[in-house]
Parts: structure tokens; C-alpha cells; sequence
């Protein structure tokens, strides 16, 4: 795994890439093509941009890439699921405490 992903602030984290990437993990606000309900939501930010949505229904979660990402090549998809795993596992340990 190439990322590593701590708690920054309350419901936010930070994503460390080998090679000095930083990418930043907000709760998310209400979405209205994606936070359709409830579930819980993050939004990803790189270089002050939004680039990504996760969203945590049960045991899943869902990642959508905004149209600013192709902006960021350096980050893919497969980094953004990575990312999102992070969470889910920081989230879940958090809930068990």
C-alpha cells in the first residue's frame, strides 16, 4: 500500500503518498447527485481542490471521482479506493472505542 492515513481532525484525515502527496478527508456536505440518504460522506480534497466522494453504506463504500480529478494525474482511482479503505478502517476502529 502506498498511502497512510491518520486522523487530522475530528471526522477529517490526512493521506500521506510516498513522494510527498498530502490529500485531505472531510465529512462531506450534502451532495445532492450523491448523498442521497444518511449514510456517512467524505469528501477528498488535493492541492485546496475537491476531487473525490466516498460514501459509507453498511460494510461498503462508494467512491466517485469529480471532474476536477483529471486535473491530478498522479492520483488514480485505484489511489482513491486505497484512500477510502483507510477511512473505512480508521472509522470503524474509532466506533469500536
Amino acid at each position: 500500500m502506498k498511502w497512510t492515513v491518520n486522523q487530522w481532525l475530528t471526522e477529517g484525515f490526512q493521506a500521506r503518498r510516498t513522494g510527498a502527496l498530502t490529500a485531505y478527508i472531510y465529512r462531506s456536505l450534502r451532495w445532492p447527485d450523491f448523498y442521497r440518504n444518511a449514510a456517512p460522506a467524505y469528501e477528498v480534497k488535493y492541492s485546496g481542490t475537491p476531487i473525490a466522494l466516498i460514501r459509507f453504506e453498511g460494510k461498503g463504500a462508494t467512491v466517485k471521482s469529480l471532474e476536477a480529478a483529471s486535473r491530478f494525474p498522479e492520483i488514480t482511482d485505484l489511489d482513491l479506493v486505497e484512500i477510502a479503505l483507510w477511512v473505512n478502517k480508521l472509522r470503524t476502529a474509532a466506533s469500536l472505542n
